[in-house]
C-alpha cells in the first residue's frame, strides 16, 4: 500500500512539473521547442508510473481478495496481463493534456474526440477509452459521436456559415415535414359600451420541409498517436466545418442544382429583385431601394445587410466616400460594418465585386430568421472507409448530416441582382 502511495505522489509530482512547462510556454519564459521536449520526458515518465501504478493496484486487489477468502497462498500471482481496468484506461494521457485544441474547450474533449475517429480507423485501444467513457452504448463500434466533437463542429458551422446561424432552425422529425406559416393576424376592432366584439381570423398556410443530404469525405492517416491526435482532428474538424458552411450557404442564397434548394434567394422570384447593370453602375438608390422593397416590415422584423466583404469595402465605402461629409478620421479609421444604418454580415458564397455575369447576386436585405427556414432531420454523422485508401495506410472519414433550406416568406426579403 506504501509503494501505491509512493507512485501516486510521483505521478501527481510530473503532472504539476507538466503544468509548470505549460505555464512557462504561455508566459514565453521558454521556446515550443524546449517545452515539447520537456513535456515529452515527463510524459514518458508520467506513462510509465501509470503503468506500475496499475501493475502494483492489481496485485494489491489480488491480495486483498486472497485475504477475504482467507486463504493464505504461498506464491501470490500477480493479476492476469490482460484485465482491464476502465477508470485507468479512460486517462487523458499527459502529452495530450499539455496540447492546445484550436477548436473544442479542452485538450480532453479534443483527445476525446480523436479517439472516435481513431476508433473509425480501427484502433482497439481508441475503443477501449470510448468504451470508458461512455455510459450504456455498443463497446464493438456502435459509438455515438462524441458531445464535445458534435458541439465543436456546430459552432465552427455557425461560425464559418451564415445560413445555420440567421435562418429559423426547425428540427424535422421525418423526411419531410410540415411548418405553419401565419397569413393573416387577427383585426382589432373598437366596440361600443355593451356591444358584441366582432370576430376575426388568424389564418395559417403551410411550408413543407423535405431533407436532402449533404456529405463531405475527408482521409487521415492511420497513424493516430497519442503525440498527435489533437492536432488531428482539429485539422479534420475545421475542414469538415469549413465546407459543409461553404455548402449550406451557397443553397440559401444562390441555390444549388441538384442541391437543398436549387433557386436560393437568387432564383425565388417572390423576393423583391433592384436590378443594376454593373458592380460600377451600383448607385446609394440602389441600396435605399432595396431597403424599403420589403414593404411595411412585419412587426418584430430586424432587417441585416448580406454581401460579399469586397463589394462592402470596395464599391459601396467608395460610395459612401462620395457623399461626402466625411472627416479625416473618418477616412482614416474605415467605415464600422454597417448600411443605412442596418447591420452587415459578410458571406463569402456571394460573388462580391467581381460579379460580372446577367443574374449574380449581389447583395439581400431582409430579416431571414423570419423570411428563411433551416430544417435539421438529421445532425452530422460520421462513417469510416477503410478499404478504399488501405494502399495509403490512410482511412476516409465520412461525415453526412440531411436538412432542408427554404425561402418560406419572400415578402421580407430583398434582392440586388446583375441585369
Amino acid at each position: 500500500m506504501d509503494q501505491i502511495k509512493e507512485i501516486s505522489a510521483k505521478i501527481e509530482a510530473i503532472a504539476d512539473e507538466i503544468k509548470a512547462v505549460s505555464d512557462q510556454l504561455d508566459a514565453e519564459v521558454i521556446s515550443a521547442e524546449v517545452a515539447d521536449e520537456q513535456i515529452s520526458a515527463l510524459g514518458d515518465k508520467y506513462d510509465k508510473l501509470q503503468n506500475d501504478l496499475k501493475l502494483r493496484k492489481d496485485l494489491q486487489a489480488r491480495i486483498d481478495e486472497i485475504q477475504e477468502a482467507r486463504i493464505t497462498p504461498a506464491v501470490v500471482e500477480a493479476a492476469p496481463s490482460n484485465t482491464k481496468e476502465i477508470h485507468n484506461v479512460a486517462a487523458i494521457p499527459a502529452r495530450a493534456k499539455a496540447q492546445k485544441s484550436r477548436f473544442f474547450a479542452s485538450s480532453s474533449d479534443a483527445y476525446l474526440a480523436g479517439m472516435y475517429f481513431a476508433h473509425l480507423a480501427g484502433s482497439s485501444k481508441a475503443g477501449e477509452i470510448l468504451a470508458a467513457q461512455s455510459v450504456g452504448t455498443d463497446d464493438k463500434g456502435g459509438f455515438t459521436v462524441p458531445d464535445p466533437l458534435a458541439a465543436s463542429l456546430v459552432n465552427l458551422l455557425e461560425e464559418y456559415g451564415v445560413a445555420r446561424r440567421v435562418c429559423k432552425r426547425v428540427v424535422m422529425s421525418a423526411l419531410t415535414w410540415t411548418v405553419p406559416k401565419v397569413l393573416g393576424h387577427a383585426t382589432i376592432y373598437y366596440p361600443d359600451e355593451a356591444q358584441a366584439i366582432t370576430e376575426s381570423d388568424v389564418t395559417f398556410g403551410q411550408i413543407q420541409l423535405t431533407a436532402g443530404k449533404l456529405a463531405g469525405l475527408v482521409k487521415m492517416s492511420t497513424e493516430v498517436t497519442e503525440d498527435s491526435v489533437i492536432s488531428i482532428v482539429d485539422t479534420v474538424v475545421q475542414s469538415l466545418a469549413y465546407a459543409i458552411a461553404i455548402e449550406e450557404d451557397k443553397n440559401l442564397f444562390n441555390g444549388v442544382a441538384g442541391g437543398i434548394n436549387a433557386d436560393g434567394i437568387k432564383g425565388n422570384t417572390s423576393v423583391a429583385d433592384t436590378n443594376v447593370a454593373s458592380v460600377a453602375a451600383l448607385a446609394l438608390t440602389d441600396l435605399t431601394a432595396a431597403t424599403v422593397a420589403t414593404g411595411n416590415p412585419v412587426v418584430g422584423q430586424r432587417n441585416e445587410w448580406y454581401l460579399n466583404s469586397t463589394l462592402y469595402h470596395g464599391p459601396i465605402r467608395d460610395l459612401l466616400n462620395a457623399a461626402g461629409g466625411n472627416t479625416i478620421g473618418d477616412l482614416e479609421g474605415g467605415q464600422r460594418p454597417t448600411l443605412l444604418g442596418y447591420p452587415v454580415n459578410f458571406v463569402n458564397v456571394l460573388p462580391g465585386s467581381s460579379a460580372s455575369t446577367s443574374g449574380d447576386l449581389l447583395a439581400v436585405f431582409g430579416d431571414l430568421s423570419i423570411g428563411c427556414y433551416f430544417g435539421d432531420r438529421r445532425a452530422l454523422n460520421f462513417q469510416t472507409l477503410r478499404e478504399l485508401y488501405a494502399v495509403n495506410d490512410q482511412v476516409g472519414v465520412v461525415c453526412t448530416e440531411r436538412i432542408d433550406v427554404k425561402v418560406a416568406n419572400p415578402e421580407v426579403v430583398a434582392k440586388i441582382t446583375l441585369t
